[in-house]
């Protein structure tokens, strides 16, 4: 087997950077979600679930919590095969890189049809769209391909 170059393809560098960025996007809507429930006007604040029950926003701490844990840890173990060149880890941010974009776009649909308008749910949601669709752009090219599964990098 051919050794690879030392020095890493750009768009390998890009790919690590945009799924960065999807990570922090990701882990920080739900750092600001925990921050809202620990706010004293969120103390007595009642969100009613499907018409019929009510939930207290600080009754969520712990599953915005236990949210906050499950996604960096998530992020964090793909992060690191990315950065050890994993194949799994390529094809594991796709899968992420597709679920966020879904939620983006969910998120930027609902912002378009409440009527009302949430700035840093709209900041998020497009954030989480671009750059999701810029990772799932850079996925499948060939000198990223080649990378991760520790190929030669083919010559144009």
């Amino acid at each position: 087997m051919q050794e690879l170059p030392d020095q890493k393809p750009q768009n390998v560098k890009r790919f690590t950077l945009a799924f960065v960025i999807v990570a922090l996007v990701m882990v920080v809507g739900k750092v600001i979600n925990l921050v809202i429930t620990f706010l004293p006007a969120a103390a007595d604040a009642v969100i009613q679930v499907n018409g019929e029950s009510s939930v207290t926003v600080a009754s969520l701490r712990n599953a915005y919590i236990s949210s906050v844990i499950f996604f960096g840890l998530i992020y964090g173990v793909v992060l690191l095969g990315v950065h050890k060149s994993k194949n799994w880890a390529r094809w594991a941010t796709v899968l992420l890189a597709v679920l966020a974009a879904a939620g983006g776009f969910n998120g930027l649909a609902r912002i378009l049809t409440s009527g009302s308008f949430d700035v840093v749910a709209l900041a998020l949601s497009l954030a989480q769209l671009v750059a999701s669709c810029w990772l799932l752009s850079l996925a499948f090219r060939r000198d990223l391909t080649a990378w991760f599964k520790h190929q030669p990098v083919p010559e144009k």
